[in-house]
């Protein structure tokens, strides 16, 4: 049986993080490192898990809110220089596993050993039987979307490969890791989980949607405490980034004339729909992108001996980007419409 270490962030979330690592100590895989990250809670909530699950769990204190990305990634270190876990899973502390959260994901990377990341089934807290995500979509416009979201939970049963897994209940193998790396740190929260799917993906470790592995999630709890116009273009520039960084070009030039729809439509989209800041915010991002561009071309150079999925290969991964965009279009007259209303 496999050691993993599970990893849960807290950061000013007690409540939550003590269901969170409740759920894992009722896991039915026994092999199991409980690791608590906290990102310099107040009230010092590290010394109370400390208090209340004592031996049973490991805290590391970061000292100070390193984000999603950082956070993470000094117990990933802590994990991969003991050298002792096969693989390592994250938790996010808004979320519950089911008793055989670990063991469904152990049994599917048993079965798939090219596999190097393992999606799990996350489905909403309050109607589990909607799906939350079940890993993460590509769009043909270099958008990601979380895959399968309100879709009824029959309509995802099946497991199989998928761009790429959220890190908000997902596991890692560990020898991948070290050979690819984690979290890009500058990236602080959101699409941190894309940018390391994404490498996964292009490395030839593909990601595995594994069906049975449940979790219920308490969508955004701690990402609304900061999600401010700074996080949504941060945001934009990470997705924009993750998609160039990591995409091979010739899948970008498959996708030239829905990339450019999406570069240059959609502001012009928003500002029709009366969503004025979002067409700023999205303007924004892209220029932060733009700005990074000599350092986004040594990263690809880095990243160029490790590839091994082909151009083709990863565009038949995509999923169409007509249907999102029209359901944007969607959402935003009715909600320019009920605001007219009130």
């Amino acid at each position: 049986m496999p050691l993993v270490a599970v990893i849960v962030l807290n950061w000013n979330g007690l409540a939550d993080t003590r269901a969170a690592i409740s759920s894992l100590l009722a896991q039915t895989h026994h092999r199991l490192e409980i690791l608590v990250a906290d990102n310099g809670s107040e009230s010092d909530e590290a010394g109370a898990l400390e208090q209340e699950f004592g031996a049973r769990i490991t805290v590391l204190r970061n000292g100070a809110n390193l984000g999603f990305a950082g956070g993470n990634n000094r117990a990933i270190d802590v994990v991969l220089a003991e050298g002792r876990a096969e693989f390592v899973a994250l938790l996010n502390n808004d979320a519950v596993a089911a008793p055989d959260w670990i063991e469904r994901l152990v049994a599917a990377a048993d079965g798939q050993p090219a596999a190097g990341a393992f999606a799990s089934c996350m489905v909403f807290a309050d109607r589990p039987d909607r799906v939350e995500n079940t890993g993460i979509a590509v769009l043909s416009s270099g958008d990601f979307l979380p895959r399968g979201r309100g879709d009824a939970l029959a309509a995802h049963a099946a497991a199989g490969v998928v761009p790429g897994t959220c890190a908000g209940a997902t596991m890692y193998r560990s020898v991948v890791l070290r050979r690819i790396g984690s979290f890009r740190e500058d990236y602080f929260v959101n699409f941190e989980d894309v940018d390391l799917s994404l490498r996964f993906t292009v490395t030839g470790h593909a990601c595995w949607y594994a069906p049975d592995a449940k979790v219920r999630h308490k969508l955004n709890t701690s990402v609304r405490r900061v999600r401010d116009d700074a996080f949504r273009r941060r945001s934009i520039r990470n997705m924009t980034h993750a998609y160039w960084v990591n995409v091979p070009l010739a899948t970008a030039a498959l996708n030239l004339p829905w990339l450019a729809a999406s570069w240059l439509l959609a502001p012009i989209l928003a500002l029709c729909c009366g969503q004025v800041r979002f067409a700023a915010l999205l303007v924004a991002g892209r220029w932060d992108f733009l700005r990074g561009l000599p350092r986004l071309a040594a990263e690809r150079r880095a990243l160029r001996p490790l590839r091994r999925l082909g151009g083709l290969a990863f565009w038949r991964l995509q999923a169409a980007c007509a249907p999102a965009y029209l359901r944007f279009l969607c959402d935003a007259v009715l909600l320019r419409r009920r605001r007219c209303m009130d």
